[in-house]
């Protein structure tokens, strides 16, 4: 039998999840949780504390799922990558269970700061458009007139020296 793709009215799927739709977020958790995963364990480097994450990720997400259209995000994707990628840096920054804190670096903390601020210029551009940003490889690689792969390639390398970074 063939699979055939999903196509996701993010208005209709949003107003769904803020109704509290179980149906609807167990579609958005199969159709985005992939992608989601691939990007936690860019960050946190370890299968187990990737599927924690992700499982973390989209409790925050339904919870919150009003505060998306006030986000400022032009998508549903990119307001869960945002919010992915959040988690999987508190997750790396702040391994003891115990640390509260939501915000990705806490105010009195320039740890991602002082990480970001050791790498070449065009990694630490790239790091800030796709991190920060959050916008896809392929207008990063428009922005700055390279490959795609390129990109990618200099996301791995930062995302080793993160991990390395955060062992010190």
């Amino acid at each position: 039998m063939q699979q055939t793709a999903v196509h996701i009215d993010e208005f209709i799927i949003t107003e769904r999840l803020i109704a509290g739709d179980p149906g609807a977020q167990e579609l958005v958790y199969d159709h985005y949780g992939p992608a989601l995963y691939s990007i936690i364990l860019q960050v946190v480097g370890d299968t187990r504390k990737a599927e924690e994450v992700l499982t973390k990720t989209f409790v925050k997400v339904f919870k919150n799922i009003h505060n998306y259209k006030e986000s400022g995000n032009t998508t549903l994707f990119g307001w869960l990558m945002r919010m992915a990628r959040e988690m999987a840096v508190l997750e790396a920054v702040y391994k003891d269970e115990n640390e509260p804190g939501t915000e990705m670096v806490r105010p009195d903390s320039s740890l991602l700061q002082r990480f970001s601020n050791k790498l070449p210029a065009q990694r630490r551009t790239i790091f800030h458009l796709c991190y920060y940003k959050g916008l896809p490889k392929e207008a990063v690689a428009r922005i700055l007139g390279i490959q795609p792969e390129e990109v990618m390639s200099q996301l791995r390398e930062t995302m080793v020296e993160f991990r390395k970074f955060l062992g010190e």
